[in-house]
């Protein structure tokens, strides 16, 4: 009996074998078996991905690098390709250079295992980055072409809680000689990951010292192995019960902070690293390191052992209560009184019988530099001046003074400043001893004496940097260093680099921290703002909001969940925040319900779990246009695409591969659509491609369907297409004016092509591949899921398409005809229709159809008729 089967859609995507034989789903007739290097239009049709433009390479062949949006405009969009210390900037045209034709080139602080990590958020043409090892960093664009990287100014903040022992003082006193700093040890102390089914290799300082005998983790071997290699260097390691402490020698320990200790778990010893974790030494200092004195020096002192190395670059507060002060004298022709500190509120009296000019003046350098700040003029027979004020509001301390100008007789005065709380502010510039540290002041401390009102600065190299970064309410927003994992800081509104407070009271646009008090210690790893902040950490989702603009006294924070993150960045897709769920392996969304008044979500892979099996996505983009696809990279090099339109329930994955793995990925916006780029790492090294506009042009001769391709069109017919050096030795796919030729072997940077042409593409070539599942029949008798049946026949309907085989068995396909009157030697045109294919196959459970497109040219797939 024959039946005629119809999938008029392909929108359900790739499916786990493990949903495979839910034949009972209303959405099993969209379902796809397989879906290699296609993509789901949100229509239900399916087309074959573009090819790669080649854009450049990166500057080391091997070693990692990502790719960042930096987006400006619609006419102005930017790609930074991030690698080892350095960053470099693409246009849509191609990359950057400087006037002598050199890549455009900035340095930065990140190692190539660092760059993964980097966080980012833009206000303007700023673009702000941060990473837990690194104090935030701001690339600005100052003009066309022209970059500048700097260490983002934070001043006033932020700090840790007060400390609360009242037996733990600091001061600050003179610093007027120079001195030599005490030896400290590097350390590390890390928990390492234990897999029993993989075995062990480590190495220190880019030595290998040791290979595990069985699978699985002896600590207590790779400590052995360790102290018998570096012992007689200094080196030492202890096995803490499962924690591995390794500390430098003391006199060196400067010299040993960034030396690395390298695991490579593996399947075999033979076989490439299925894991490798790098664990680096710091916090040593070396002995007799000279610290310069200088202008505006001081040394911080405390009176317990508490200064580490780790503290140089941070931050610490010191407060002290100034008692109101009162100065009274007398003034004469061109004289100066003494001073009184001052928090802001002054007044002035004065007496006696006197004409001319009085100046009240102001000092907030400690009496450096002076300003005027108000004038009292009197002539013969007025009356004395009776006058209060206020300087600036703000935290900072002043010197007050009076002084005379053109002055006749003698003016007495008494000046008075209200009683006020100083919080001077210093920042460590150099580690001596655990008692001692070299500083420079940001605001003035009130006085030399101890005080045990004080807080350390929430950043340093000990206690590490912010790892996320956003924007909200036009407010800097920092979150989670290794400390205080669970905290958010916020600037001031405007201000973006101050986190400061007032003096008395906390004003509306105050710096803002908060602290995530949840059951578990969970550090924050992303944001997103969509009308609130969502806060994503290792274990729970919160959002932050308020009832109108935000300020310290309005702040609302609640728990949404207990998913939990991983630290891959999510994105927003319209109202929805789409992140990884924690262990990386599930891409769930998040967003608000009115129905239920909640926040809720939705685990977007549970029908594609074999895309992800022992797999964690690394990266996430939205391309918007034109298709609502979220592109992800995982971390075996594979690329996932998921047709995302919620509001017509349609969640579709398909998996795209290519000669080489995909390891970065970002999306920017252009005309009429947005481009994807992508950092590729093929034979030849590490390569910045950005993915070609799909159908720019139906002429059969403008396709690019060729990985990391070159392209030349011309006036002048040619026969040698140059550019391919970055192929070089590899065998690469032709599309000459339409035609696809025999692919070509790249020599000397080139391909020579067999006749003259005027358009010619070139490139890696990649298999498109979409398998259908068996039809769900239903006879009068029962499910047909268990009866043999064989496919006689297939009609395939197709939108602007050329070439493609099919058939039912991988080995045995039947490539389509389309060429019908055509010129000789002309190009066939891209088609749109259906074609009807008789097909041969045996008789099995499972039957298949399976449409491949193996040549450089588009195939869109809008529903396949099986009988």
């Amino acid at each position: 009996m024959g039946v005629h089967c119809l999938q008029a859609s392909f929108s359900g995507g790739e499916v786990s074998p493990a949903v495979q034989a839910r034949i009972d789903s209303p959405a099993y007739s969209s379902w796809l078996k397989t879906a290699r290097n296609f993509f789901v239009h949100p229509q239900g049709g399916a087309s074959n991905r573009p090819g790669t433009i080649f854009m450049g390479q990166a500057k080391y062949k091997d070693k990692p690098c990502r790719v960042i949006p930096f987006v400006l405009g619609e006419n102005e969009s930017y790609v930074l390709e991030f690698g080892e210390k350095y960053l470099r900037i693409y246009t849509p045209g191609g990359q950057l250079l400087t006037a002598a034709g050199a890549p455009y080139e900035l340095a930065t602080p990140y190692l190539a295992a660092e760059v993964a990590q980097v966080n980012y958020a833009q206000y303007d043409q700023t673009l702000f980055l941060v990473h837990s090892n690194y104090p935030p960093k701001q690339l600005t664009r100052l003009t066309d072409g022209t970059f500048e990287l700097k260490e983002v100014p934070l001043k006033y903040g932020p700090f840790m809680l007060s400390n609360t022992d009242e037996s733990k003082k600091l001061r600050l006193i003179p610093y007027n000689e120079a001195a030599s700093s005490d030896g400290v040890k590097a350390t590390l102390t890390f928990q390492p990951i234990i897999y029993p089914n993989l075995a062990v290799l480590g190495y220190f300082n880019n030595v290998w010292f040791y290979s595990g005998k069985d699978y699985g983790f002896d600590i207590a071997a790779l400590v052995s192995a360790f102290n018998q290699e570096f012992g007689a260097q200094g080196f030492s390691a202890v096995n803490l019960g499962g924690i591995i402490k390794i500390e430098s020698p003391q006199a060196t320990g400067g010299a040993c902070n960034g030396l690395q200790l390298v695991l490579e778990y593996r399947n075999s010893f033979t076989r490439p690293a299925v894991l490798t974790v790098a664990q680096a030494l710091s916090g040593g200092a070396n002995k007799g390191e000279l610290i310069p004195s200088g202008e505006n020096k001081f040394l911080l002192e405390s009176d317990f052992d508490f200064f580490q190395p780790g503290h140089t670059g941070g931050k610490f507060a010191l407060t002290h209560a100034v008692e109101s002060q009162y100065l009274t004298g007398t003034l004469g022709y061109q004289s100066v009184s003494k001073t009184l500190k001052s928090g802001g509120s002054w007044q002035l009296r004065t007496s006696g019988v006197w004409s001319g000019q009085l100046v009240l003046e102001k000092s907030a350098d400690g009496g450096k530099t002076w300003k005027k700040v108000k004038y009292f003029s009197r002539a013969d027979g007025e009356e004395n001046f009776n006058a209060l004020g206020h300087l600036e509001d703000t935290a900072d301390m002043y010197y007050l003074r009076v002084s005379s100008n053109t002055l006749n007789g003698e003016a007495g005065f008494e000046l008075q400043a209200d009683a006020f709380i100083q919080e001077g502010i210093v920042t460590v510039e150099g580690y001596l001893n655990a008692r001692q540290a070299v500083v420079r002041t940001e605001r003035q401390v009130a006085f030399p004496d101890w005080t045990d009102d004080w807080a350390e600065g929430s950043f340093s190299p000990l206690s590490g940097y912010p790892a996320c970064v956003f924007f909200y309410q036009d407010r800097l927003g920092l979150a989670g260093t290794r400390r205080e994992a669970q905290t958010v800081w916020f600037s001031k509104t405007g201000a973006h680099c101050d986190f400061g407070h007032s003096r008395d009271n906390l004003a509306a646009n105050d710096a803002i921290s908060v602290n995530l008090s949840g059951k578990k210690l969970n550090a924050i790893h992303g944001a997103a703002v969509c009308g609130r902040l969502m806060l994503f950490t290792a274990g729970s989702e919160w959002t932050l909001s308020s009832s109108g603009a935000l300020t310290p006294t309005n702040i609302q924070v609640a728990q949404q969940g207990e998913r939990g993150a991983s630290r891959t960045a999510p994105i927003l897709v319209g109202n929805r925040a789409l992140f990884v769920q924690a262990r990386g392996g599930c891409v769930r969304d998040l967003f608000y319900d009115y129905n239920t008044a909640a926040y809720i979500g939705n685990d977007l892979t549970l029908l594609a779990k074999h895309l992800f099996f022992n797999r964690e996505v690394a990266e996430l983009c939205y391309q918007q246009e034109p298709d609502n696809l979220v592109w992800c990279v995982l971390d075996d090099g594979t690329a996932l695409t998921l047709t995302y339109l919620p509001e017509q329930n349609l969640c579709a994955w398909t998996r795209h591969d290519t000669q080489g793995l995909f390891k970065s990925v970002c999306c920017v916006p252009n005309r009429g659509y947005d481009e994807v780029w992508f950092v590729v790492a093929r034979q030849n090294g590490y390569f910045v491609e950005r993915l070609a506009r799909r159908l720019a042009s139906k002429e059969p001769q403008d396709q690019v369907f060729l990985d990391a391709s070159v392209s030349l069109k011309s006036e002048t017919p040619f026969t040698r297409l140059g550019g391919l050096s970055h192929l070089e030795g590899l065998c690469v796919g032709v599309l000459a004016d339409g035609n696809v030729l025999s692919p070509q072997v790249v020599k000397n940077g080139e391909i020579t092509l067999p006749r003259a042409v005027t358009c010619a593409h070139a490139g890696l070539l990649f298999t498109a591949e979409l398998a259908t599942l068996p039809p769900a029949l239903v006879y009068a008798d029962g499910t047909a899921a268990d009866r043999k049946k064989r496919f006689s026949g297939v009609s395939v309907k197709l939108l602007d398409s050329r070439g493609g085989q099919i058939g039912t068995d991988e080995t045995h396909l039947t490539e389509l005809l389309q060429r019908t009157d055509e010129p000789f030697n002309a190009p066939i045109a891209l088609k749109t229709g259906d074609y009807v294919m008789s097909l041969s196959g045996s008789h099995t459970l499972s039957p298949s159809v399976i449409f491949r497109q193996t040549d450089p040219l588009p195939v869109t797939l809008l529903s396949l008729i099986t009988r």
